[in-house]
C-alpha cells in the first residue's frame, strides 16, 4: 500500500483521456507509484485566444531543382516568397524566418485524354430553349444533347426557286404502297395517307336488248300453277373489286288479262334466293303499248359497308330477269321481247362512307 511519504516523494500527473480531451472536458491525473490514482474533474474552458496575424501573402518567385539553390539572404519582408522545385515537385515559401516545405505541390502531367465528340440528340419544340445531356445515350466518348427550342418568328418570303425533278409517287410521306393496287383501283384517302383502292365511279355498263329475251306464253290451265319464270340473264365477269350491280332501267313488254298481275324482279346471283336489285310493277289488263319499267330496288336498307347485293372481287356473276305473279288466280298472259331491256352499271363498294 502506498503511504503518504511515497505520494509526496513522487508525483506525476499525466492526461490518459482516450477520447477528445476538450469535449470530454475530463482528464485523469495518475499519481506514480501505481498505488492510488485519483479522478479530478477538468478545470473550465477559457476564453477564445486572439486571431493571429494574417500569414504572408504567396508569390511565385523562381524554378529550383534543389533545396540549395534556395537563397539565404532573405528577410522579413521577403515573407510569402515562393521557389517551386521541378525534381521533387515540392514548392518552398519563405515565412520570414525560415522556408517551409509544402510536398507534392506541382502535379504530374497526366496522360493526353481521348478526344471528346458531342453529338445532337432530339430536337422538340418547347416554350423555351433548353439543353440537357441525354445519360441513356451517351457514352464515356461520346455526350448526346437534347434540345428544346422555341419557334422562331416567320421568316421573309424567300424567291421562289427552279422547279425540281418529279420524285416518285411512292416515296410521298403521306402515300402508302405497302399493298399492291388492283387493277382499276386509284389512291384513295383512308384519313391518314393514300392507299390504293377501288374507285368510286361505276364501271360499265352491261346490257341486255330485245333479243336476249325470251317469250313467255302461259295459258289458262298453266296460269293457276306457276310461280316465277327466268325470261333473261346477264353474266358479267369477273372484276378485281367488290361490287354492287347498279340498275340503271329496264322495260319488259306484257299482256296479262284483267284482275291479274305480273311483276317483274332482277335477282342477282340466284334467280330465286338472290338478292333483289330491281323490280317493275306490272297492271292488270296491261297491253304491250304500256311495257312495265324497271327500276332500281333493294329488298332492305343499303348502304356503303352493308353487305346486299355485294359482288366479291374476282368472281363472276349472273343476273336473272325474273317474271313473278304477283296477283290474280287464273288467266292466259305473255310477255314480250320487242321492247325490252335491261343495263346495269358495277359500282365499287366503299366501307369508309
Amino acid at each position: 500500500m502506498a503511504t503518504l511519504k511515497d505520494l509526496t516523494t513522487s508525483l506525476k500527473l499525466e492526461f490518459v483521456d482516450l477520447e477528445d480531451v476538450q469535449a470530454t472536458q475530463r482528464a485523469l491525473i495518475q499519481v506514480t507509484p501505481a498505488g492510488a490514482s485519483l479522478e479530478l474533474p477538468r478545470g473550465k474552458k477559457g476564453e477564445p485566444g486572439k486571431d493571429g496575424a494574417p500569414g504572408p501573402q504567396v508569390w511565385w518567385t523562381g524554378l529550383i531543382t534543389d533545396p540549395s539553390e534556395l537563397p539565404g539572404d532573405l528577410t522579413a519582408v521577403d515573407r510569402g516568397c515562393a521557389w517551386a522545385d521541378t525534381v521533387s515537385k515540392s514548392v518552398w515559401i519563405w515565412d520570414g524566418e525560415d522556408f517551409f516545405e509544402i510536398p507534392d505541390f506541382i502535379g504530374l502531367r497526366g496522360e493526353p485524354g481521348e478526344t471528346a465528340t458531342v453529338q445532337v440528340g432530339e430536337v422538340v419544340n418547347g416554350s423555351e430553349a433548353k439543353v440537357t445531356v441525354n445519360e441513356a445515350a451517351s457514352t464515356d466518348t461520346v455526350t448526346v444533347l437534347d434540345f428544346e427550342l422555341p419557334q422562331g418568328p416567320r421568316g421573309i418570303q424567300g424567291e421562289k426557286g427552279e422547279s425540281g425533278d418529279m420524285g416518285p409517287l411512292g416515296s410521298a410521306d403521306d402515300v402508302d404502297l405497302s399493298v399492291a393496287p388492283n387493277v382499276g383501283d386509284s389512291l384513295v384517302w383512308d384519313g391518314a395517307v393514300w392507299r390504293p383502292g377501288s374507285t368510286l365511279s361505276p364501271v360499265g355498263p352491261w346490257a341486255l336488248g330485245p333479243n336476249d329475251f325470251s317469250v313467255a306464253n302461259v295459258n289458262l290451265i298453266q296460269s293457276g300453277s306457276w310461280a316465277s319464270q327466268v325470261v333473261a340473264t346477264m353474266t358479267v365477269p369477273a372484276l378485281p373489286f367488290d361490287w354492287r350491280p347498279i340498275v340503271v332501267g329496264g322495260l319488259v313488254e306484257l299482256e296479262t288479262p284483267l284482275g291479274y298481275r305480273v311483276d317483274v324482279e332482277v335477282r342477282v346471283g340466284n334467280a330465286q334466293q338472290g338478292d333483289v336489285i330491281g323490280y317493275g310493277r306490272g297492271k292488270p289488263l296491261q297491253r304491250w303499248e304500256d311495257p312495265t319499267v324497271i327500276q332500281p330496288s333493294w329488298a332492305q336498307t343499303v348502304t356503303p359497308s352493308s353487305a346486299y347485293g355485294v359482288v366479291k372481287a374476282n368472281t363472276a356473276t349472273t343476273i336473272y330477269v325474273v317474271l313473278v305473279k304477283a296477283d290474280g288466280t287464273i288467266g292466259a298472259w305473255k310477255s314480250g321481247r320487242e321492247n325490252c331491256g335491261l343495263t346495269i352499271m358495277a359500282q365499287p363498294t366503299n366501307g369508309g362512307f
